[in-house]
Order: C-alpha cells, then sequence, then structure tokens
C-alpha cells in the first residue's frame, strides 16, 4: 500500500525508538509473572512509515527512507505480547498490516480491528478482565483525533501503561488565533481533546471587559505548545493512579513543536509505579544516547 511520505528520523524514528526501547523493557521485567500482557495501537497503520528526510532543515526529494512502524516493533519484542489490538478505521491499512505480518512468527497474537480507535479502546477497556492482565497502550494520531473520555477509560483500568503523542502544537496552540480568538468550531474540538471547558482560563487571559455598549470581552493567546502539553500532564496526573512522566518529549520539524510524547501509568501499587517510571526513563536515555543528545 503506497503511503506518502511524512516525518523525519529525529522525530518519527525517535518517538518509535523510544516506544520499541520500552515495549521491550516492559516485556523482560514481566516475563516472569503470571500476567498476561496485551499491546494496544490505537492508530497502527500499514506497519511501516516512509520518512521525508530533513537535513539541515532543508526538505530533500530524492531522500526516501522506509522505518518500521509502531506495530512492527511491537510484534519484534521477545518474550511476545501474549495479544496484540492494532487498530486503524482505515481498512486499507489493516489489510496491508495482515499482509505484511502474516508469516512473522507472533502472527498468532496479532487481532486486527478495522474502526474508531475512541470506540475500540473503550470497549476492549470495559471488556477485559483486568486482574490478571498487564499491558502497553499507544495512542499515535495525525491530529486531535484522541477523545478524553478514551483517556479515562484507560487510566480506569489501573492495569495499562500509555505513551501519547499529544498535539500540543498541531491541535491546541494553532488552533487558537493569535489575537485570542477561537473559531467556533475549534472550541468542541478542544474540550473533547482535554475533557475539560478550564482549558479556556489556562490558555486565555481576558484583555478586555464587556463593555456597556455591548462590545464583548476580548482575550489575548498565553498558550504556548509546551504549556499545552504541561497542562495535559497535571490532566492526566487527575486520572492515572499510577503516575505520570514529568519529561515532556518535543516532536517536530518547526520552532514550535507539533506534538509531545508523554507517559502515564494506572497501577499504583509501589512497585509497579517503580517500574514503569525506570523502564520510561531508560527508554528515553537510551533513544537519546542513539540520537546523540546530551544524556
Amino acid at each position: 500500500m503506497a503511503q506518502r511520505r511524512f516525518g523525519s528520523t529525529d522525530s518519527t524514528g525517535r518517538k518509535l525508538d523510544v516506544i520499541g526501547a520500552y515495549l521491550t523493557m516492559y516485556q523482560r521485567a514481566l516475563n516472569n509473572t503470571s500476567f498476561r500482557t496485551l499491546y494496544i495501537d490505537g492508530f497502527a497503520g500499514t506497519g511501516e512509515i516512509p520518512l521525508s528526510e530533513h537535513k539541515d532543515g532543508l526538505f530533500d526529494e530524492d531522500v526516501q527512507t522506509i522505518i518500521s512502524g509502531s506495530a512492527s516493533r511491537a510484534l519484534d519484542v521477545e518474550p511476545p505480547f501474549s495479544r496484540n489490538f492494532f487498530i486503524d478505521k482505515r481498512k486499507k491499512c489493516v489489510d496491508a498490516l495482515k499482509i505484511k505480518f502474516r508469516d512473522n512468527p507472533n502472527a498468532e497474537f496479532m487481532t486486527h480491528i478495522v474502526g474508531d480507535a475512541n470506540e475500540q479502546i473503550q470497549k476492549i477497556c470495559a471488556a477485559e478482565q483486568w486482574r490478571s492482565q498487564r499491558g502497553v497502550v499507544l495512542l499515535d494520531p495525525f491530529g486531535s483525533q484522541v477523545h478524553w473520555q478514551t483517556i479515562e477509560a484507560v487510566a480506569a483500568t489501573e492495569a495499562l501503561d500509555l505513551w501519547y503523542l499529544f498535539p500540543a502544537g498541531l491541535s491546541v496552540f494553532r488552533q487558537i488565533s493569535s489575537d485570542g480568538t477561537v473559531d467556533a468550531t475549534h472550541a468542541p474540538s478542544l474540550t473533547r481533546l482535554l475533557g475539560t471547558e478550564e482549558w479556556k482560563n489556562a490558555f486565555l487571559k481576558p484583555s478586555k471587559q464587556a463593555d456597556l455598549f455591548g462590545a464583548p470581552m476580548s482575550h489575548e493567546k498565553i498558550v504556548t505548545p509546551e504549556s499545552a502539553a504541561q497542562y495535559m500532564i497535571e490532566r492526566l496526573g487527575n486520572v492515572f493512579k499510577g503516575g505520570v512522566m514529568k519529561e515532556m518529549i518535543p516532536l517536530g520539524k518547526h520552532a514550535y513543536p507539533s506534538y509531545y510524547l508523554l507517559f502515564a501509568w494506572g497501577n499504583a501499587s509501589p512497585k509497579a509505579k517503580a517500574l514503569a517510571n525506570r523502564l520510561s526513563k531508560a527508554a528515553v536515555k537510551a533513544t537519546d544516547r542513539k540520537h546523540g543528545r546530551i544524556v
């Protein structure tokens, strides 16, 4: 299946390396326990990503690199997850995923679902018995597709870890005009994304009160991609009993990051909290070292 090129090794590649490293560490850590493990990918794609490379900030039409997507990295983990749920609303992507991995040794552990990630993940969270299961969820949307109710459903299991590519720049910062106005179609989207209308108080500051002649109150835009990501971290902390990684991984090629990769975990037991915290930091550190960042 032909795909348009997007992303770069420094952004998309870095994100996927963090996810892959964490999944590997996670499975090794839980290998000698009695838990069945699940991996849930809400935007699974085709299993591979044709990157657009950027060198020194310049786009090179002649350079193309195909890297393994999240589904591929999850299936390569040893020991394998007990089950892998690969979800995508595009049937062509799911069909391509089936074909690509039909001969994979871990193909028997795959479940393919064509559907909306929010609906399907909420169904899985409600249907599974979590006392004997643990798992990892990846939400890697193109924009503001993830609804807050889905985040709540994942957290409510108290058994799932969540990696979330939060569109802080793309779907928050850019949806609010520089003069502080918010389009009528964007406001409901921001509320679905963040789960509250309180974002208005966090992202906007009144700059002029309404006057006696009916002139409306005006606002000043104070949100940045970084502050939007920090706001989401606080929101995640309200529902994930285990904890939230304080580090935010900025991703994107522009001056304002389009996304931040965030991590939260639902299991509040001291042992689980310590493990999730240790593994997430180790995955980020290993990836930063691979990409030549100071660690």
